[in-house]
């Protein structure tokens, strides 16, 4: 069951393409920096992951030879929610904080899944390919009960709408490649073609 942390950050180049993609105005920038200030200590990173046969069975994290896949889970951790929580009150300017922790939030799990790439290489000697997230056509959310129990951890949870929680949480199953790919942004994999993420993916 152990995580496996994950260094996220936003430097000011990422800044500047977060204020773009969101369509921020010039004058969020300072609120922007506040926030992402008050959030970074609180963000609390990490993976788990369990292999995976062609038939989709669990395997032991040593048989990689066997492994044609990764189930992943990533999270932000707790603390993020509870903050976010903190400014959803009935005031505008309140909802607008929470709105902009959100979207830090989904930045940084952006950052997360190259780490994430990264970190599979080093355990298996194998390449991340495609992630296949929980909801896409070929993984339904009906699938996330039978998923969960296969990563078998109780750091990430959900609700019986099958949401996870914390709130900033993924949950995806990635090809085991024997050679690196080149991986074109997520946002021009995935079919949600008015997503805000998606503006300036190419």
């Amino acid at each position: 069951m152990n995580f496996i942390p994950l260094k996220v950050s936003l430097d000011e180049a990422c800044m500047s393409d977060f204020s773009r993609r969101y369509h921020f105005e010039e004058k969020d920038k300072n609120e922007i920096e506040k926030l992402y200030i008050k959030a970074s200590p609180r963000v609390h990173a990490q993976f788990h992951y369990c292999l995976l046969n062609n038939k989709g069975e669990a395997l032991e994290k040593e048989n990689t030879k066997a492994a044609k896949q990764a189930l992943v889970v990533v999270t932000l951790g707790q603390a993020f929610d509870v903050l976010q929580d903190s400014f959803l009150s009935s005031t505008e300017e309140n909802i607008h904080k929470a709105y902009i922790l959100d979207c830090i939030g989904l930045e940084l799990l952006a950052r997360a899944y190259e780490e994430v790439d990264k970190k599979l290489h080093e355990l298996t000697g194998m390449y991340a390919g495609r992630y296949i997230f929980a909801g896409e056509d070929k993984l339904p959310m009906s699938e996330v009960p039978r998923l969960m129990g296969l990563l078998g951890q109780k750091l990430v949870t959900y609700n019986e709408a099958m949401v996870l929680i914390p709130k900033k949480s993924v949950l995806f199953v990635v090809p085991l490649l024997t050679e690196p790919v080149h991986k074109p942004g997520l946002c021009s994999m995935c079919d949600a073609l008015d997503c805000a993420m998606r503006q300036g993916e190419v």
